[in-house]
C-alpha cells in the first residue's frame, strides 16, 4: 500500500514565513494557483484524509476534485500558542523558541501545545490512516496536512532515516511512500 503525504499549498502566512499553526487560515489566491498547477502531476489514488484545517481540505479540493475527504484531527498542525502568527525574527530572541530551533522536542509553546503531545498524536494519526486505508483495502490514498505533521511522521517513521530538518516539504510538495508493518515504517518511493 502507498500513501502520499502532501503538505498543503501556500496561506498568507505562509507567504509572510509566519508561524501559522493551529490558526485556521485559508489558502491564498497563490496557494490555490499552485495546487491547480500540481493537480496533473498527482498520480491517481482511492483515498483521501486530511487535517481539518481549511488549508489542507482546501488543497485536497483542488488536488482531487471531488473526492470524499475524511478528516484526520490528529494530522492537524501544532498549536504554537503566541508564536503563532510570528516570524522567525519576531521569534529569534525567545529562550523557548531557541530551545526548539535547536532540537528540543520536550518544550510547550506559550499557551500553546506541548512538542511531546504533538509528536504522540502525528504518530497516532498517520497509524489510524494507514489501518484505514489497508482495512479498505486500497493500493493508494494521499494524506494532506501540514510541515510540522509530516517532519514529525517522516522523522519516526520515515527510511531511509534522516536529520529531521532533512524532511522539510515545500507547500504542495511531499513524499510518495510504501506502508510497512511490523514495525510500522514508511519507506520512501519518491519526493515532489
Amino acid at each position: 500500500m502507498e500513501l502520499l503525504l502532501i503538505r498543503h499549498s501556500l496561506t498568507p502566512g505562509n507567504l509572510k514565513k509566519q508561524y501559522v499553526g493551529s490558526t485556521d487560515q485559508p489558502l491564498a489566491p497563490e496557494g490555490e494557483a499552485l495546487a491547480r498547477e500540481r493537480r496533473g502531476a498527482m498520480p491517481s489514488i482511492d483515498g483521501l484524509w486530511v487535517s481539518p484545517l481549511m488549508r489542507c481540505r482546501q488543497t485536497a479540493e483542488l488536488l482531487f476534485p471531488n473526492m470524499e475527504q475524511h478528516i484526520v484531527p490528529d494530522l492537524q498542525e501544532c498549536d504554537f500558542g503566541d508564536f503563532e502568527g510570528k516570524t522567525w525574527e519576531e521569534l529569534k530572541d525567545e529562550p523557548i523558541y531557541r530551545a526548539w530551533i535547536g532540537g528540543d522536542m520536550t518544550i510547550t509553546f506559550p499557551n500553546g501545545e506541548g512538542m511531546e503531545h504533538f509528536i504522540t498524536r502525528c504518530r497516532r494519526g498517520i497509524q489510524t490512516v494507514a489501518q484505514q486505508t489497508k482495512e479498505l483495502g486500497l493500493e493508494r490514498a494521499a494524506v494532506v496536512a501540514h510541515g510540522g505533521t509530516w517532519l514529525v511522521v517522516m522523522g519516526t517513521f520515515g527510511r531511509p532515516e534522516r536529520k529531521l530538518y532533512d524532511w522539510q516539504q515545500k507547500n504542495c510538495g511531499g513524499f510518495r511512500v510504501s506502508v510497512q508493518e511490523d514495525p510500522f515504517t514508511l519507506a520512501l518511493l519518491e519526493e515532489f
